[in-house]
């Protein structure tokens, strides 16, 4: 799988536009990578080779739809727990990318 969010966030961080969303913002950040921040908090990272998950503890259903919009899994709750395509979600999740 490759990380087609990255290759768009690369050509959107050449551009002046960063708002992403309501609250949420497009970050370039210093390691290589692109996070989604909503509100101060980077839900979503995007790299080459991976994708990191983290609300912040903020379990929201706004988290979990910026979560949902800018990666290719599906994040969905259960009894009061995540789960990322039927794995169990915890925060600062790494999902690594193959080259499928």
């Amino acid at each position: 799988m490759t990380n087609a969010h990255y290759r768009d966030f690369k050509e959107l961080s050449e551009t002046r536009k960063r708002k992403l969303g309501n609250n949420t913002y497009l970050v370039v950040r210093d390691d290589g990578g692109f996070g989604v921040r909503l509100h101060n908090t980077e839900v979503v990272i995007h790299y080459e080779d991976r994708i990191v998950l983290d609300t912040g503890g903020w379990y929201s259903v706004t988290t979990k739809a910026r979560m949902n919009e800018y990666t290719p899994f599906h994040i969905c709750q259960k009894d009061y727990n995540w789960y990322v395509d039927d794995m169990p979600y915890e925060d600062n999740m790494i999902i690594e990318l193959s080259d499928d």
